[in-house]
C-alpha cells in the first residue's frame, strides 16, 4: 500500500518546516551582512549553523514519518 504524503505533511511537519525556513532566512540575512563587512569567521559559522538546522529538520521529519507509519 502506498504512503499518503498528506498524512506525513500534517500539522507538526508544516510547523517545523515553517520555523526552519524562518530561521534560515534570518541566518542568510546575517551571513550576507557579515560578508559585506568581510568577517570570514562569522560567515563560516553561520553557514555551519544553516547546515545544522537543515540536518535537524531532516531528522525530525524522519521521526515524524516513522511515528505516522509505525516503522
Amino acid at each position: 500500500m502506498g504512503r499518503d504524503i498528506g498524512k506525513v505533511l500534517g500539522g507538526p511537519a508544516i510547523a517545523l518546516l515553517g520555523i526552519g525556513a524562518i530561521l534560515d532566512i534570518i541566518l542568510f540575512h546575517f551571513m550576507f551582512e557579515f560578508a559585506d563587512k568581510e568577517n570570514l569567521f562569522m560567515v563560516i559559522l553561520i553557514a555551519a549553523l544553516i547546515g545544522i538546522i537543515a540536518f535537524g529538520i531532516a531528522k525530525c521529519l524522519i521521526s515524524i514519518s516513522r511515528l505516522n507509519y509505525g516503522k
